[in-house]
């Protein structure tokens, strides 16, 4: 495959841009249990954290456990106690329209209620109720019930929760292609087909701004891979803005100003692009494996707190052979550590 970036393209993948796809590809292979943290030294702002990112969701389309599918309805039950605590505390709950879940199949708005431990379901009601009308300029009860539905276990899978993509596409969704990632550089395991139907936020990238038309998101955009007459955006293959209802997520990005209540998912995998946000990660992802990649051209404030950070937690890390990770001999100018948690 060819490699772009701006308006070059190149007919071989630069050497930077493969050792940081075949970082993250190989990330799995040391074979340890222990938590593990990666700095990656660039000499200034690129794409590395998105390839880096890349390779770790190549990888994943390999692995039978990397998707949600099975704990849907955990996740599910999980937001409805947390949403309807929430809905109890505020004084405006009685008129509260907003929608938790969509069905997926009928595409109808739907609020949690409750769970109903007796019948291990998820109770609803439409979203479009409420509780509370006014009456002759007074506030009262609504006196028509609300209509009532339940999220079974095993129908999980039908619901998506808002601002989340769906846990597995319906027969006329659109997959993710497999031409696209089945030819990555250096990328050579067979993907399972059913995890380019499935969302997964097991693996997470923590940047600046979220926006597609920012600053930081156009480098992803300008970014990417081809072949043959077609281009494949780095955002695009990372799934960063898929945005249409009947859609999978491959990988969550969160802002490095993001709040610890929209850390979803346990991750296994945190891909820091930046110091600021390779902190954010250490903060909200205290267990998870991190790779962080760190410019020598940051401020030199930032560059005091990374020093700071590292003298904090050396002592409960040892220094891993940097090998285990790259196909080949790296670029002039990236340096590699990676430090290991002691048992």
């Amino acid at each position: 495959m060819q490699y772009f970036e701006a308006h070059a393209l190149y007919d071989a993948v630069p050497a930077w841009a493969a050792a940081a796809l075949g970082l993250g590809y190989r990330w799995r292979l040391s074979g340890s249990n222990a938590r593990r943290i990666g700095l990656l030294s660039m000499p200034c702002e690129s794409e590395a954290a998105g390839l880096i990112a890349l390779g770790v969701l190549r990888s994943d389309l390999e692995r039978t456990t990397a998707n949600h599918v099975d704990t849907h309805f955990d996740l599910l039950l999980r937001t409805c106690r947390e949403r309807v605590a929430a809905r109890m505390r505020r004084e405006d709950s009685s008129e509260e329209t907003a929608w938790d879940v969509r069905n997926a199949v009928d595409d109808t708005r739907w609020r949690f209620v409750a769970y109903d431990g007796d019948l291990d379901a998820i109770v609803l009601e439409l979203a479009k109720h409420r509780p509370v009308v006014k009456l002759k300029g007074k506030r009262v009860p609504n006196p028509h019930g609300a209509c009532r539905r339940y999220i079974m276990r095993d129908y999980a899978i039908d619901w998506q929760l808002r601002d989340c993509p769906l846990p597995q596409l319906p027969q006329d969704g659109k997959a993710l292609e497999l031409s696209a990632y089945s030819d990555l550089p250096g990328c050579v395991g067979p993907i399972l087909e059913e995890n380019l139907r499935r969302s997964y936020d097991g693996l997470v990238l923590v940047g600046q701004g979220a926006a597609r038309d920012s600053t930081y998101m156009q480098k992803f955009y300008a970014a990417g891979f081809a072949s043959a007459d077609r281009r494949l955006p780095l955002a695009d293959l990372l799934t960063l803005h898929h945005s249409e209802r009947k859609y999978i997520r491959r990988l969550r990005f969160l802002n490095e100003r993001v709040h610890q209540d929209e850390a979803v998912h346990a991750a296994w995998l945190v891909v820091a692009d930046g110091i600021s946000a390779l902190l954010c990660a250490e903060k909200l992802y205290p267990a998870s494996d991190i790779i962080g990649v760190c410019n020598r051209d940051a401020s030199a404030e930032a560059i005091l707190q990374l020093k700071d950070w590292l003298n904090d937690i050396i002592r409960y890390y040892t220094d891993t052979d940097v090998s285990h990770y790259l196909s080949g001999e790296m670029q002039a100018g990236m340096l590699l550590r990676v430090l290991q948690r002691r048992t």
